[in-house]
């Protein structure tokens, strides 16, 4: 079976997908893969159900035969894969889940991705730019926020006392922090 091969395994759906972790390397000679889990914790990837795969442009589920840890990480097992050749195929692709399975937040929560694109401005309204990606620095997560006509980007923490509102209906973060720095 390639990538692109449809089976029981491996059927077309439609729907906004969130890409949840990625298969890296062959491990062995029987078809598992290394698996990296974008998910905290990483072992939350494989609560969701169905994954699916990106394949020829199409997302398309992927059956989960195993998994087991593997030196801090995980290996996996797909149906239809069963040789270290076959497993090649599938090394950097990215493993995804339908948006809808997200479990829900309460009304003081939001999920990374709901704050890219969001517009960011300060406690005196002054604009910042806009969010265009988070980073995880291990003390606490920053906003990386583009700011036309800016060279670079702002980091910006995302935690008390610099982040003071996310309106979500607003599609705005408001936060303590000036315009010139």
């Amino acid at each position: 079976m390639s990538p692109s091969d449809e089976s029981p395994a491996v059927r077309k759906k439609s729907s906004e997908k969130i890409v949840v972790g990625q298969l890296g390397a062959p491990y062995g000679v029987r078809g598992w893969l290394h698996v990296r889990s974008f998910t905290e914790p990483a072992e939350n990837l494989f609560q969701y159900q169905p994954l699916y795969l990106n394949q020829a442009g199409a997302w398309q589920t992927v059956e989960l035969l195993n998994r087991r840890v593997h030196r801090g990480g995980y290996v996996v097992q797909l149906a239809g894969v069963d040789d270290r050749d076959v497993a090649a195929r599938y090394a950097k692709q990215n493993l995804a889940i339908d948006a809808a399975t997200l479990p829900g937040l309460d009304a003081n929560e939001v999920y990374w991705r709901d704050l890219i694109g969001m517009r960011v401005v300060n406690v005196d309204g002054e604009p910042l730019g806009e969010v265009s990606d988070l980073l995880e620095t291990g003390a606490h997560d920053v906003l990386v926020v583009q700011t036309p006509g800016l060279k670079g980007e702002r980091l910006i923490p995302f935690t008390d006392p610099y982040l003071e509102e996310i309106d979500k209906d607003e599609g705005c973060v408001r936060v303590n922090w000036q315009a010139d720095w």
